[in-house]
C-alpha cells in the first residue's frame, strides 16, 4: 500500500484536530473545581477545597461523602458490595463516582466564573 501526499496531509490534519480539542477541552486552569453531590433528595454543589463531610440519604440509609483538598469521595456507603468507596478519590472535571445501590452520585466540575458559591442554597 503505498500513500500519497494527499493521505499525509489527511492523517496530519486528523491529528492536528484531536489534539487541538483535546487541548481546548483538557486545558482550562481558570474557574472553581466544583463538587456536584447528587441524592435522591436533592443536589448540592461546593467548592473542592472546602473540608466538608456530607452525609446524603438514599433507598438503603446514609452514604456519606469527604470533600477536601481539592479531592471528594464516598468515604461510606450501606451498600453491600463497596465499590463506591473502593472508587478512591476524583478531583478532575468530568470524573465522577457513584453509589448505584443508594442512588447517590458525585462529579467534579469547574464553574467558568469565580462565583462563590453558597452550598446552603442548593
Amino acid at each position: 500500500m503505498l500513500f500519497k501526499p494527499f493521505d499525509f496531509g489527511i492523517i496530519f490534519l486528523a491529528l492536528a484536530v484531536t489534539a487541538v480539542s483535546f487541548y481546548i477541552t483538557y486545558s482550562r486552569s481558570d474557574g472553581t473545581i466544583l463538587v456536584n453531590v447528587q441524592g435522591e433528595k436533592g443536589k448540592w454543589v461546593f467548592p473542592a477545597d472546602t473540608a466538608e463531610s456530607i452525609v446524603v440519604s438514599g433507598p438503603l440509609g446514609d452514604t456519606v461523602v469527604e470533600i477536601g483538598g481539592g479531592f471528594a469521595r464516598i468515604k461510606t456507603s450501606p451498600c453491600l458490595n463497596q465499590t463506591c468507596v473502593s472508587a478512591g478519590n476524583i478531583h478532575a472535571r468530568g470524573q465522577w463516582t457513584a453509589c448505584l445501590p443508594n442512588r447517590v452520585m458525585l462529579y467534579i466540575d469547574k464553574s467558568e466564573t469565580n462565583n462563590d458559591v453558597d452550598a446552603s442554597a442548593w
